[in-house]
C-alpha cells in the first residue's frame, strides 16, 4: 500500500500592512538609538576632555542596550510568538522596542 501524495504547501505571501508598520516601528527605534548613541558619545568625549574617568557611565550604557537585545531576541523565540508569521513577530517586537529610546530621544532633544 503505497502513502497518499501530498502537494507542497504554496507559499503564503506577506501581509504588507504588518511588513510597513515593522519597517516604520524599526526605523523609529533606530532613529532613536542614533541620536542616544550620539549624546552619550559626546557626553563621553565631553567627560573624558575633562580628565574624568567615564567607562563606568558607556559601560552602564553599553550593559543596557546588550540586555534589551537579548531580551527581544528571547522574545523572539518564545513559544507564543513563534507561532505568529515572521512579519507579526517583527511588528510586535517593534512596537515593543520602540517606546522606550524614542521618548528618551525626545527628552535628549528637548533639554
Amino acid at each position: 500500500m503505497s502513502a497518499p501524495f501530498v502537494a507542497p504547501a504554496r507559499p503564503v505571501p506577506p501581509n504588507k500592512t504588518l511588513v510597513v508598520a515593522a519597517v516604520l516601528l524599526w526605523a523609529l527605534t533606530a532613529m532613536s538609538l542614533v541620536v542616544i548613541g550620539f549624546f552619550v558619545l559626546m557626553i563621553g568625549v565631553w567627560g573624558m576632555a575633562s580628565g574624568e574617568d567615564m567607562t563606568h557611565p558607556l559601560l552602564q550604557v553599553a550593559g543596557t542596550v546588550a540586555g534589551a537585545a537579548v531580551v527581544g531576541a528571547l522574545l523572539y523565540f518564545a513559544p507564543g510568538v513563534r507561532r505568529l508569521s515572521r512579519e507579526a513577530r517583527f511588528t510586535l517586537l517593534g512596537a515593543l522596542a520602540c517606546p522606550a529610546p524614542l521618548l528618551l530621544a525626545a527628552h535628549l532633544m528637548t533639554l
